[in-house]
């Protein structure tokens, strides 16, 4: 496991120093949420998929379905910044983006993710 540095926040900084944002940097970079997007990713599937369940179930991360149209923009830059947080860790864990825009329809959260692959 990789010794972790601060999210680079970049233009996410007012989501992710919000209470939850921070709770969700902690837990990507725990040792069991690399070692699940690890495995989706060794299966040739999105990394952001290994922790939907846990985003909704602990982190009241909301089902897509549900966002109200006033809220979708927030919505929309969550999932954005979710994606630089998970590029950030699988990168720090010599693991290299793939490919982005894969579809996910089975996903509750995710129209697309990126899966990464194993750097050689």
């Amino acid at each position: 496991m990789t010794d972790f540095f601060e999210f680079d926040t970049k233009t996410f900084r007012s989501i992710y120093e919000t209470e939850q944002g921070k709770k969700i940097w902690e837990f990507l970079k725990e040792e069991k949420s690399i070692d699940r997007m690890q495995a989706f990713s060794d299966a040739g599937k999105p990394a952001l998929l290994a922790i939907e369940a846990s985003l909704i179930d602990d982190f009241q991360v909301q089902e897509r379905a549900s966002v109200a149209k006033k809220d979708k923009a927030q919505f929309d830059r969550l999932k954005q910044m979710l994606g630089a947080m998970v590029r950030q860790v699988m990168e720090a864990n010599c693991y290299k983006l793939q490919s982005n825009n894969i579809k996910t329809p089975n996903s509750l959260i995710f129209f697309s993710a990126s899966r990464y692959t194993k750097a050689k």
